[in-house]
């Protein structure tokens, strides 16, 4: 599939899905949302997925939605239409049930922070920087930063952001939990690719049901989750990966997970 904004490479099972659009600094346009929807689906579909990285061309991750797009949302339907279509690519990273890892190689600034989000690790050069600066044109986060930031932060320090808009460091980012990790701009390539490699060896199928039920679990009672566990643990034992667990625990040996 071609595409004029992205970038979608597959290597020994892990997608590299790159925004690219980098003398835009990866701001969002319609080409891009689309090309980024298609490609999450693409990848939802494909049995080869063992882990997701998403990063940016350039010196940006992603410094929000192109003011191009912002000008032509002259109508109450057409600015819904474009929140939903954004909103679909952070709901397509959360329900893929595969490890994402976002790759902050710049500014994460508006929806491109919070598509950062919606990744389940988060590492960041040291260079990066991270603001919800939707303030500054008088509008309020989307892209489900007001669900995901809120449960990174807390309540207080999520309306701080919102409230001020201001850009913070990626070492402050990492203070305060809106990041796992940030390293030096030269180690960024090595942290994420190690990390990738060590996710895509694993058990795929029992990563994603944990998943799944980590993200649904923040809005359940502690007796559905451990219903959920159970159930997800059923199919768990059902697969080869849990086979091959088993055996190689009683060799005394690496596991060789196929994701299956």
């Amino acid at each position: 599939m071609n595409y004029q904004h992205i970038i979608l490479e597959m290597k020994e099972g892990i997608a590299t899905l790159t925004l690219n659009r980098p003398k835009q600094l990866n701001a969002m346009d319609r080409t891009m949302t689309d090309e980024l929807g298609r490609a999450l689906a693409q990848l939802g579909e494909d049995e080869k997925l063992r882990a997701l990285v998403l990063t940016g061309a350039g010196r940006a991750f992603c410094t929000g939605a192109d003011v191009a797009v912002l000008e032509e949302l002259t109508s109450p339907l057409a600015v819904r239409n474009w929140t939903q279509e954004a909103g679909r690519i952070v709901l397509s990273l959360a329900n893929l049930e595969k490890p994402v890892i976002a790759k902050v190689n710049g500014l994460a600034v508006g929806i491109g922070c919070s598509i950062a989000l919606a990744a389940d690790i988060i590492i960041a050069s040291e260079n990066a920087q991270f603001s919800f600066i939707f303030r500054q044109v008088g509008l309020i986060p989307d892209g489900g930063a007001l669900y995901n930031l809120a449960r990174l932060v807390g309540p207080a320090r999520a309306k701080e952001l919102i409230f001020t808009g201001k850009m913070i460091s990626a070492k402050e980012a990492e203070k305060i939990g809106l990041i796992n990790k940030q390293v030096p701009a030269d180690e960024l390539d090595k942290e994420v690719d190690t990390l990738a490699k060590q996710l895509a060896t694993g058990p795929t199928a029992a990563l994603g049901i944990a998943k799944k039920i980590l993200n649904k679990g923040l809005n359940m009672d502690l007796s559905s989750v451990l219903e959920c566990e159970a159930l997800g643990q059923t199919i768990a034992f059902g697969t080869e990966d849990f086979k091959e667990g088993t055996k190689a625990f009683l060799q005394k040996r690496a596991p060789k997970f196929k994701g299956r």
